[in-house]
């Protein structure tokens, strides 16, 4: 590789090393816990395992990605650097692949002469710029948000193997290579669908001069990009996030659009100054046509004048077709009910604007003064690319906890999304009190903060409320995976509730307390001992001696088990059972003097019966 590009791609990594250098110790966050921290499949590195995780989890439908996350886990355990590590390489390597495909698309005969002498230079600013642009920090600094490193790497992997292949002949290296790097993509995330159409949009616009033409030289790589279609269907064929996302997540497609109007604005806008970064957008919101009007023409008018320029100026019109075809699968139709909006859909669509910007200046600024370009170009780049660099740092920053983010998306984007995230992130570091100001709050708009409200309801020892609030979540969310944790937090509330009333000999309201919470813990020998005593107390003595038999049964060794059985046993005049029972408590203890005490009256009945 000559010189020329050796620095330029040394100079992108060393950037990027230094923008991330201050987030590579900042733990697991939100998503990381279930992805990573909780995720089973990824803990023994059995690769069968490792490319099914469970269904909902953040890496569900993603194997490839949840085969990285067991990697990293296999050399380091749950170290976090490893993985900060690991998502920074991503990043640089998909800035280094944009430099290559900036560089070589800048050379085909249909680019303008000017720009294609400045094809090294152009392709090092566009990398350097998006590998600096604060907009990409939730890709890097959220692990989980791998997903969208690992398809936009593999994406562009394509797209560049693709490039090659146009100029390769009729050597099949090339489109070995787009086929395979496209298979993998399919394998990491849904919004590898659109790849093909970006690489056939891709020839027309630089290569080819006519759909005729394009076509036939080309069909044969199109129909291997199509047959990777297949690695996504059976990655999808579970419908691993059915109930997060996609038509049957309870929200409207229609709804979806327009809210996605208003998004792709403020992505837009976020893009050109990206100030007031957000982790979390929350769910979308019920939006009708004139409330979206503003956002819905401006999108429109966008994606006309896309359309114009592709058929007038290809080159041109490719930049607006890869925003929207990237940009598309997250952000058109298909419902993702948990989130409205994420920054990290804008990666890839990142690329286009800033490969827009910075050939369309190119192009203004030589024009009217060609003498002064070199040295202007690179005293911008000189300034734009340390203000970027900043931003990135300072929101490093800011993921420095889960409560830090999740503040920064409460001042930013108040939603009832935003206040669970805080309230929750107060529960975790112990200011129960707050987080249950803040989760009152956000079940307002919010419902799904009742899982995280009942947690800390309990935490209060506020154990009705907890009840309350637990089992209307279930209600509402019976197929969400925090249903089994909400169901277990209902039946320790009910055990300490039946605690409460047995300790005040509230024995009816201890009983049903006590079955309701056995219910789920069949086991716990103290509640089922207590429910014994309380049926007793109400008279339900046959009842009561079945609870005293299935606590012996719990704890065989017991000898408190063991005596209260005994004694049931005497009561209902089961003398000879009794007898036997006592004589088993005192095989564990000899020295249980009450044992010895209740089996010398049994005996003494027994024989004065006879």
């Amino acid at each position: 590789m000559p010189s020329s590009r050796l620095w330029r791609l040394g100079l992108i990594v060393l950037a990027g090393v230094v923008a991330y250098s201050n987030s590579l110790s900042h733990p697991f966050i939100y998503d990381d816990l279930v992805a990573i921290v909780d995720n089973v499949s990824i803990r023994d590195f059995d690769l069968a395992k490792a490319l099914s995780p469970a269904q909902e989890v953040p890496t569900a439908g993603r194997p490839l990605v949840n085969v990285s996350f067991a990697v990293n886990y296999a050399f380091g355990g749950l170290r976090v650097q490893g993985y900060h590590l690991v998502n920074l390489a991503l990043h640089l390597l998909c800035a280094m692949l944009i430099f290559g495909i900036v560089r070589r698309t800048l050379g085909w005969p249909r680019v303008p002469p000017s720009l294609a002498r400045r094809s090294t230079d152009l392709a090092f600013a566009v990398a350097l710029i998006w590998t600096l642009h604060p907009l990409n920090t939730e890709v890097v600094d959220y692990l989980t948000e791998r997903s969208e490193s690992m398809v936009a790497l593999f994406y562009l992997s394509t797209i560049y193997a693709s490039a090659r292949a146009a100029g390769a002949g009729r050597s099949i290296g090339w489109p070995a290579a787009a086929v395979s790097a496209c298979a993998l993509g399919m394998a990491c995330k849904e919004s590898m669908a659109g790849a093909p159409l970006a690489v056939c949009l891709y020839d027309r616009a630089f290569v080819f001069s006519s759909w005729k033409d394009t076509f036939r030289a080309r069909w044969p790589l199109y129909s291997g990009l199509l047959a990777t279609e297949a690695v996504l269907v059976a990655s999808m064929w579970s419908g691993p996030r059915a109930h997060s996302a996609g038509f049957a997540s309870g929200v409207a497609p229609w709804t979806y659009l327009l809210n996605q109007t208003r998004m792709i604005t403020h992505y837009l806008r976020l893009a050109v100054w990206p100030r007031g970064l957000v982790l979390a957008y929350g769910p979308p919101l019920p939006l009708t046509l004139m409330e979206a009007l503003p956002y819905v023409i401006a999108i429109v008018a966008l994606a006309v004048a896309v359309v114009v320029a592709f058929i007038r100026v290809p080159a041109l019109g490719f930049l607006g077709a890869w925003f929207f075809v990237t940009l598309a699968p997250s952000s058109s139709i298909v419902p993702i009910a948990t989130e409205v909006g994420a920054e990290r859909r804008m990666y890839l669509p990142l690329v286009a604007l800033i490969a827009a910007a910075v050939t369309m200046s190119s192009l203004a600024w030589e024009r009217r003064m060609p003498r002064s370009f070199a040295r202007g170009a690179a005293a911008v780049l000189a300034l734009i690319a340390p203000l970027l660099g900043a931003g990135t740092l300072a929101r490093n920053r800011e993921y420095a906890s889960p409560l830090t983010i999740a503040q920064t998306a409460l001042d930013r984007w108040p939603t009832g999304y935003a206040q669970a995230m805080v309230g929750a992130s107060l529960g975790a570091e112990g200011q129960h009190a707050d987080a249950v100001v803040h989760l009152r709050e956000a079940v307002r708009s919010y419902p799904e903060a009742r899982y995280y409200l009942g947690g800390e309801l309990f935490e209060a020892g506020d154990y009705e409320g907890a009840i309350d609030q637990l089992q209307e979540y279930v209600r509402r969310f019976p197929l969400r995976l925090e249903v089994v944790r909400a169901k277990m937090i209902v039946g320790r509330a009910q055990g300490r509730l039946g605690d409460k009333a047995f300790a005040e000999r509230r024995w009816a309201a201890a009983r049903e307390y006590y079955e309701s919470y056995l219910a789920s813990s069949r086991d716990d020998v103290g509640a089922v001992t207590n429910l014994a005593i309380a049926l007793t107390a109400l008279g339900k003595r046959d009842e009561a001696l079945a609870s005293f038999r299935r606590a012996t049964e719990i704890a065989p060794r017991d000898v408190n088990t063991r005596r209260n059985l005994a004694r049931a046993l005497a009561e209902r005049g089961e003398l000879e059972a009794a007898k036997t029972e006592f004589e088993r408590a005192l095989q564990l203890d000899p020295t249980d003097a009450q044992a010895r005490h209740d089996l010398d009256v049994v005996v003494a009945w027994l024989k004065a019966k006879r």
